[in-house]
């Protein structure tokens, strides 16, 4: 298993396909149907994964191309992460693969592989309204709040909570 650096004290264990974004990734083809997410390029979730409290892990895929993509932010941060906040998931219709169901991959591989080890409480999305009955089908509630994005539209807050012990 892909082993990734967290924290200065803390390696996360990746399964086989799924490591941190690097720079050397922000030239590849990506490309998704959903006409907001084009406007965001590679480079832009390089330049987030270099920030504090922000992980973004990618599925690699064949022929250099990488499958899929997820931003995932930690609060209060890395050192205490009692909520994982999923800002960004989207597939790669450029990749060749077989898209369906690795949107899935993406948000389990996050739930079992960065939250379980981490003991993260509380996983967070900000849905957009169409994906409201998806996020419904993997285990995660309204929170109650919802917003209005001027780019985005409808953003239905979500959370599923986890290690209740």
């Amino acid at each position: 298993m892909p082993v990734i650096k967290f924290t200065e004290s803390r390696n996360l264990s990746m399964p086989q396909g799924f490591r941190q974004i690097r720079k050397d990734d922000v030239n590849k083809p990506f490309s998704s149907h959903d006409s907001k997410m084009k406007g965001y390029n590679l480079g832009y979730f390089y330049q987030w994964s270099l920030e504090p409290d922000t992980l973004v892990l990618v599925k690699e895929g064949s022929h250099g191309y990488l499958d899929g993509i997820i931003l995932l932010r930690f609060v209060p941060g890395k050192s205490d992460p009692e909520k994982m906040m999923i800002e960004m998931l989207s597939r790669n219709f450029q990749s060749g693969s077989s898209s369906s169901g690795i949107g899935t991959e993406l948000l389990r591989m996050a739930e079992i592989h960065v939250a379980g080890p981490l003991g993260t409480r509380e996983i967070i999305i900000d849905a957009v309204s169409d994906l409201v009955d998806y996020y419904g089908n993997m285990g995660y509630a309204k929170t109650g709040k919802e917003e209005y994005d001027q780019y985005w539209g409808k953003i239905v807050y979500m959370h599923k909570y986890l290690n209740d012990d």
